[in-house]
């Protein structure tokens, strides 16, 4: 907490700071100046953010805050705009984070009055520093970002050039697995299809649906008589959407099934791109028969591996995540450090071709395998292509943002009142 206290005091100008430097002006930017006390301030507020001071000098950061001031002027100059709500907001946001950190907002207050600042102080720092921040990142998209066009034999020429210094891809092991959903199966399914069938025939027969609905539907809007109120396209999944918009209003459907279970849908009345509907749901949720049933299949799939059969061709046959399944179940290639954290403790012990007991998480049973160790070697150029991209972007951003800032200087008055 102190540590905290130490950050928010130095973010903000101390009178006393302020009382025990004599003042000069340091630098001239335009019709602006910065001080040395502002030099100070700065310093202490990256020392306190835990920056490393050791090889940074007083001129580099002169040099970064008469940028920041180039920019900054030269945002307010183009008539660059920034959401003052948001600003507001965001600074909101940030006391209560900083707030958050001691015992109590009283306590929190105390701190800040011992210091000579208040929550305001606080407050006004945080808009000031992010408006600054919103107008820099505007026209810095504006003037450099978006004229960054980068080109395949250019991030392939970086590749050839810097192949010596490119870490090779470190040890990796294949994972394959095999994953079944724990779902209803369709003796369950059938028990609900009755369950809800019978209800659409007290309804032919007249009955209320509002009153079926207060007794027999599972959904929240039970109590409600069933009914979901307006909506338009788009707000529900799509069997349900097709049913109700095709339905006329005082019109029952029939039983409809979507992922949550069947419905029975009565549309109330229709206003331009919208219906208001109820209806009756029952879920669909698997049982224990259910788990039992996954539970034995996956162990029959074990006894498989155990007699020898290939773990990719089974995970084919079984695995209910299609995008592995077609793979073969492979799921990726990992250092031992990068497994999957949910899977982890299930994956470190196991050697190459060795495989998991059944491994039950959430409402899924899975079967991991190491199928492969991959030695360490070069990457190569298509496996790390984003990453050079970035790598030639971030070149670029630096080449121009340093030409850019020339440009500003030589437009603007720029003077500097101290020596190296």
């Amino acid at each position: 907490m102190k540590r905290l206290l130490l950050i928010i005091i130095t973010i903000l100008i101390l009178v006393s700071l302020s009382a025990e430097i004599a003042d000069k002006i340091i630098a001239k930017v335009g019709r602006e100046i910065i001080l040395r006390s502002d030099l100070e301030k700065r310093m202490q507020q990256l020392s306190a953010s835990g920056m490393a001071m050791e090889n940074i000098t007083k001129f580099d950061v002169l040099n970064d805050m008469i940028e920041a001031k180039l920019i900054i002027q030269k945002a307010k100059e183009e008539e660059y705009e920034i959401d003052e709500q948001i600003i507001r907001e965001m600074a909101e946001k940030q006391i209560k984070q900083v707030a958050s950190q001691f015992p109590s907002e009283l306590e929190f207050k105390k701190e800040l009055k011992m210091a000579g600042l208040s929550v305001p102080d606080l407050k006004d720092y945080y808009i000031e520093m992010m408006t600054e921040e919103q107008l820099k990142s505007q026209i810095i998209q504006h003037n450099i970002k978006s004229k960054i066009h980068i080109t395949e034999s250019e991030v392939e020429e970086y590749y050839k050039e810097n192949l010596v210094e490119i870490p090779n891809r470190p040890e990796m092991f294949q994972i394959g697995m095999i994953v079944r959903f724990i779902k209803a199966g369709d003796d369950t399914k059938d028990k609900v299809l009755v369950e809800i069938n019978k209800i659409r025939d007290k309804l032919n027969e007249g009955a209320d649906f509002a009153e079926l609905a207060k007794e027999y539907s599972d959904g929240p809007s039970g109590a409600n008589g069933g009914n979901l109120g307006f909506f338009g396209k788009g707000m529900m999944v799509k069997p349900f959407e097709d049913a109700a918009f095709a339905l006329m209003p005082g019109e029952i459907s029939e039983v409809i099934e979507t992922q949550f279970g069947y419905h029975i849908i009565k549309v109330l009345e229709k206003k331009g791109n919208e219906v208001n509907a109820s209806h009756i749901l029952k879920i669909v949720e698997a049982n224990e028969d259910d788990v039992q049933a996954n539970i034995q299949l996956m162990e029959g799939v074990l006894l498989k591996l155990k007699d020898g059969e290939d773990f990719t061709e089974l995970a084919n046959t079984y695995s209910e995540d299609e995008e592995s399944a077609v793979k073969g179940g492979i799921i990726g290639e990992f250092t031992k450090d990068t497994f999957p954290e949910m899977f982890k403790k299930h994956l470190e012990n196991l050697e190459v071709g060795e495989n998991t007991g059944l491994v039950r998480e959430q409402e899924n049973f899975y079967i991991f395998s190491i199928l492969n160790k991959i030695p360490e070697r070069e990457y190569r150029y298509t496996e790390i292509f984003d990453r050079l991209k970035e790598m030639v972007t971030s070149q670029k951003e630096i080449e121009l943002y340093g030409n850019w800032i020339k440009e500003l200087m030589q437009e603007t008055y720029v003077e500097i009142l101290i020596e190296e």
